[in-house]
């Protein structure tokens, strides 16, 4: 049986508010550096036999906390960062009314079929990079993996996980809000390769969800 532990990066300057859009080259904040020390302890015991980190900053820097205590090199991939902004955001300031305008037209083209906001992911986009995160690591060799990642790419994750692929962006709207991630929250799932039989009656195999967002070491 496979089993891949998710933890969302520490806090982010973006997620403190911060005044630029920097997009992946956003840093940790003090208090996600500590958060990720936090996390890296409670890793140290999970037993991965790999250690995964998105490409953007806050994710790396989350991951070399964990390094540092499991031993494990950070491998680098782009299919586990986080939803991609409008590249036209980047350097802009957060107080700009247009920067503001374009932010959330594309935000809502998360919750929405065939709506696309400059160079930013859709909601199309960010499900099948997701559904192609999946296929990756059950691919892979490995039986117990760490990935360190992002919110939304969670949320879509978790949504997927739970709803199947066919899952539709109107599905994804009622089941989001529901399931926030906490920055450095700890998220499990598996991937059974026997088929069982659900409570009614219909036979599945694949990922199931075991653990979302348990951030107990945090306090």
């Amino acid at each position: 049986m496979k089993t891949v532990y998710f933890v969302r990066h520490g806090e982010s300057e973006a997620n403190a508010g911060r005044e630029i859009y920097h997009g992946e080259a956003t840093p940790l904040t003090e208090k996600g550096r500590e958060q990720a020390r936090f996390i890296a302890k409670r890793c140290a015991k999970l037993e991965a036999e790999v250690l995964i980190a998105s490409t953007a900053v806050r994710a790396q820097q989350t991951a070399s906390f964990i390094a540092e205590s499991t031993g494990l090199p950070v491998e680098v991939s782009g299919l586990f960062t986080e939803r991609k902004q409008p590249p036209e955001l980047m350097g802009r300031s957060r107080t700009d009314e247009d920067a503001i305008r374009l932010e959330h037209e594309w935000a809502l083209t998360l919750l929405k079929d065939g709506v696309r906001v400059g160079g930013g992911e859709n909601f199309a986009d960010l499900k099948a990079r997701v559904l192609e995160g999946l296929r990756h690591l059950h691919e892979r060799p490995e039986e117990r993996i760490l990935v360190v990642s992002h919110g939304f790419f969670l949320h879509m994750l978790v949504a997927l996980v739970t709803l199947g692929e066919s899952l539709t962006s109107a599905e994804f709207n009622r089941v989001a809000p529901a399931v926030w991630m906490d920055n450095t929250g700890l998220t499990r799932i598996e991937y059974r390769d026997q088929v069982f039989t659900r409570i009614d009656g219909e036979r599945h195999r694949g990922w199931v969800l075991r653990v979302w967002n348990d951030h107990a070491h945090l306090g």
